[in-house]
């Protein structure tokens, strides 16, 4: 086959019971896409070319990112064909051969794409009936889905003869895959959108456990599990959340009504538990504190973070105040030496060098530098230079302009920077000028140690973190005491629940709260009230399972033909 219609056949890539499938091309629209060739043994079989055709008008008429999409439909020489989007990826039960049990995060995210698709179709009135992993490509992004093959798809708004046709080629459906099916389908029953999500359930469950959920080697068997027993328990696969083993199990519930009442309700079922696992991997899946612990550490963080703002900002400020206090100080030694000296400096400016006189300034310096916090006291002539010094050594040399930080004193007339003294230690070097009736006669140095304030400084400090150490410490103990409190009505509300569970409906919580914990004990014991009422009135009665569950062949040539319909339908 080289041509269908305008179509260019380029090569098979896959078959199924009934239809070849074929890359081909659209020289029209230049497009590559798949054909889908109804084989020819089935070509004169009008039922089996119907059923073909329908697959066409059911997927033809829905537009959504997880169905693939219908571009043509059309016969040509006695060859029904449908002309469809060519997916690159692989089918979900091929993935699952290689791959055996698939990853949580993976599962959700295929249920909720099938969800989506499902809540679409059964929207537009279109329920699949063949919901199987061979029906689902995974792309080659190994994430995005789409639903293939409606070819017995069932149309809600179809002739009551176009539905019995369905039916009649529905039996030979089920004989090839009834492992997916529903307990309604498996028994003939009518159908509706829960059908599909039970094939949906029984997907999840082989993906999460690597197993089928019906593992029945003919169709007889299968058909009993289908219909009367339950899968083994998910509990099997211990890695499984079990808000995810819950939604499985209620997708397989037997009886339609306990199932999800629609894909949108299934859809938003799992994307609370994708949010649930997200949160737990995000927290690396460990086992967390106790809450008193959590919330202890949680309290004790944030006022940590709160102090250390608090008292890095009083340090600052008081530091910054001291320091103020220590210029000061300096300044004004600086200007009483200055003061002292003016008279003299004066005199000397205008006397030749052998006729000056300093004896009396330097004296002055020698005493006044006797202050241990004093480290260094100049006094330097108009020319530069050093007339007195506490250090003898440097009278007569040339003085040096001091290099070090400058620090703002708020002084115009003191230049404060900073210093290192021979033996490491920190100090403030002042220097003023010495003015004398308005004239320059020479210039003051001063230098005094700051140990006095970084020691100051350092004692504030440790005072200030001891207080915070004792803050947090009082913080975390009062959380933990807080949190121990709240706890206490939540223990005794789990403990009155496991009593309920276990079918202890008579126990009431005894209490004298008038908060919030004392109405949610009051709902508690009006639950039990009500439970209690409903069972001795017969409420809880365990309903029956689906009519005719169990699958016999016909008794003898009289029995109903919808009977015989369904031995038929199950035998090998």
């Amino acid at each position: 086959m080289k041509l269908v219609g305008r179509y260019q056949i380029q090569a098979r890539i896959g078959q199924g019971a009934m239809a070849n499938v074929y890359r081909a091309y659209d020289p029209g629209i230049n497009r590559v896409l798949a054909i889908k060739v109804l084989k020819r043994e089935y070509c004169r079989n009008a039922q089996f070319a119907s059923r073909f055709l329908r697959e066409a008008r059911a997927a033809g008429a829905l537009s959504h990112p997880n169905i693939v999409t219908i571009y043509d439909v059309g016969e040509i020489e006695g060859f029904p064909y449908i002309a469809m989007e060519l997916l690159d990826g692989a089918p979900l039960d091929q993935i699952a051969e290689q791959k055996g049990q698939f990853p949580i995060g993976e599962v959700i995210d295929i249920g909720c794409q099938l969800a989506e698709a499902l809540r679409y179709a059964h929207a537009q009135g279109i329920v699949h009936r063949d919901i199987k992993p061979s029906n689902i490509m995974l792309g080659k992004d190994g994430r995005t889905l789409k639903i293939l093959d409606f070819g017995i798809a069932r149309i809600e708004q179809c002739t009551e003869t176009q539905a019995a046709e369905m039916v009649r080629t529905q039996i030979g459906q089920v004989v090839g895959t009834p492992r997916y099916m529903s307990p309604e389908q498996a028994l003939g029953r009518e159908l509706d959108g829960r059908s599909d999500l039970f094939s949906v359930g029984a997907l999840l469950y082989e993906l999460i456990t690597g197993g089928p959920a019906f593992n029945g080697a003919s169709a007889a068997t299968l058909a009993l599990q289908i219909t009367q027993q339950d899968p083994a328990p998910i509990q099997v696969s211990p890695e499984c959340p079990a808000g995810l083993r819950f939604i499985i199990e209620k997708l397989l519930s037997k009886r339609p009504e306990k199932r999800f009442a629609s894909g949108a309700a299934l859809l938003e079922a799992l994307q609370r538990e994708k949010a649930a696992f997200e949160n737990t991997q995000a927290d690396g899946g460990k086992r967390r504190l106790p809450l008193p612990a959590r919330a202890a550490l949680l309290t004790t963080a944030i006022t940590a973070a709160v102090l250390a703002l608090g008292i890095g900002f009083v340090l600052d400020r008081q530091y910054a105040a001291m320091e103020q206090v220590a210029l000061t100080s300096g300044a004004s030694i600086a200007s009483f030496v200055a003061s002292n000296a003016a008279l003299t400096a004066a005199e000397n400016v205008g006397l030749p060098p052998e006729q000056r006189d300093w004896l009396p300034t330097r004296a002055f310096v020698m005493a006044a530098a006797e202050d241990p916090n004093v480290t260094q006291m100049l006094i330097v002539d108009h020319e530069g230079v050093i007339q007195a010094a506490s250090t003898p050594d440097l009278v007569g040399a040339r003085y040096l302009e001091p290099t070090g930080r400058r620090i703002e004193s708020g002084s115009t007339e003191v230049t404060v920077t900073t210093m290192r003294t021979s033996d490491g230690a920190q100090s403030f070097r002042f220097t003023r000028p010495i003015e004398y009736a308005g004239h320059h006669v020479g210039a003051v140095e001063v230098s005094v140690l700051r140990t006095a304030l970084d020691q100051a400084a350092l004692i504030s400090r440790i005072m200030m973190i001891g207080l915070g150490l004792l803050t947090l410490v009082l913080v975390a103990g009062l959380t933990i005491a807080a949190t121990k409190w709240i706890l206490g009505p939540v223990r005794q509300l789990r403990l009155a629940l496991r009593d309920a569970a276990g079918g202890d409906l008579d126990f009431r919580i005894s209490h004298q709260r008038r908060d919030e914990f004392g109405d949610l004990f009051e709902a508690f014991n009006a639950l039990m009230v009500a439970m209690h009422k409903r069972l001795e009135a017969g409420g809880f009665v365990q309903p029956a399972n689906l009519n005719a569950t169990t699958i016999l062949a016909p008794a003898n040539e009289s029995a109903a033909p919808r009977d015989e319909q369904r031995g038929q339908e199950w035998s090998l």
